[in-house]
């Protein structure tokens, strides 16, 4: 299942501002457990190194409504994580991609946030674990690496068996830019990378990729060398999405900024309980401990993201919009 496709490139204090424009979601869908966490938002600081950034003007932030999508989607992809365990429950999910692709919703890529290949990332595992559950789907799988995928030292011949780069490395789609990160070492040169990408002109929206959490109420929590490193960044740079995985369950909060993260982590792997709450996140809009997807589709300014559980039903839906350019 290699990529064919050129590639595009050429636990810190509050870093939220009470000002800021607040991203609101589509809830109510009655089969989630939504829940919202975090304390109140602080008054923003200087922008800098290790500084709170300011409110960004109107014209680059993202916002959420409830507002139905627009034109048919120029371009799409399907985000999913923490699934290459061979098992019943990845089959399930992978089947449920397929109908949603089949159903006529805009498919161009395949997305994982990491744990692509349990329980070490070994070679023997990828026919089985990674190739196969996917092939009838047709199209470029773009992964991220999980801790799973790098602890037996495989990482990188997996990324090759897909015809990927090593991280970071981009990829682009009408519409959009996705920015792949290796969150097993969130160091400078990669915080570099991700701040000159998002500084340059690009499409409306920015999805950032990486396995362990920026924000997380489950097993694993929240990761702290990427709320220090990274969310500083994505904040500043008013990014669309984020999506990671390492907890097995989905999760949705929204920054004060309007940046949207998404915990996708229940592709297949045994699931995790979320917590009620817990301190120093973004409210939490939606939250469920299922196996599931997540779809993100693309028309003009807007996007859709789409969490569908494996027996496709649609557990939570968040439209963003960017503004008139």
């Amino acid at each position: 299942m290699a990529d064919r496709r050129p590639e595009s490139r050429g636990r810190a204090g509050p870093r939220h501002g009470a000002g800021a424009l607040r991203a609101v979601g589509v809830l109510g869908l009655g089969l989630m457990a939504a829940t919202a966490c975090g304390g109140p938002s602080q008054a923003p600081g200087p922008t800098g190194s290790g500084s709170r950034p300011a409110p960004p003007p109107a014209s680059t932030a993202a916002t959420a409504s409830t507002a139905a999508p627009g034109p048919v989607a120029r371009s799409g992809f399907i985000a999913f994580g923490d699934f290459g365990t061979g098992g019943t429950a990845q089959r399930d999910v992978a089947a449920a991609m397929r109908r949603w692709a089949a159903a006529g919703h805009r498919v161009d890529a395949l997305v994982t946030t990491g744990d692509n290949v349990y329980p070490s990332g070994q070679p023997g595992g990828y026919r089985e674990r990674l190739d196969q559950p996917y092939a009838g789907l047709r199209r470029p799988l773009w992964a991220a690496l999980g801790n799973h995928d790098v602890v037996g030292g495989h990482g990188g011949q997996e990324l090759r068996h897909l015809g990927l780069p090593a991280p970071p490395y981009a990829r682009a789609l009408p519409g959009l830019q996705l920015l792949f990160l290796d969150a097993n070492r969130v160091d400078a040169a990669q915080t570099r990378w991700l701040d000159a990408h998002l500084a340059a002109p690009g499409p409306p929206f920015r999805v950032v990729v990486f396995h362990q959490p920026a924000w997380s109420c489950s097993t694993h929590g929240s990761t702290a060398a990427v709320d220090s490193r990274w969310v500083p960044v994505l904040e500043r740079r008013t990014v669309a999405l984020v999506l990671n995985g390492h907890d097995h369950n989905y999760q949705r909060f929204t920054s004060p900024r309007g940046v949207t993260y998404v915990v996708t982590g229940g592709g297949g792997a045994a699931l995790y309980p979320v917590r009620a709450g817990c301190p120093g996140t973004p409210p939490r809009a939606a939250a469920a401990a299922r196996y599931h997807f997540t779809a993100v589709e693309v028309a003009g300014r807007t996007m859709t993201v789409t969490a569908v559980t494996a027996d496709g039903t649609a557990i939570d839906r968040a439209v963003l919009h960017r503004p008139p350019a």
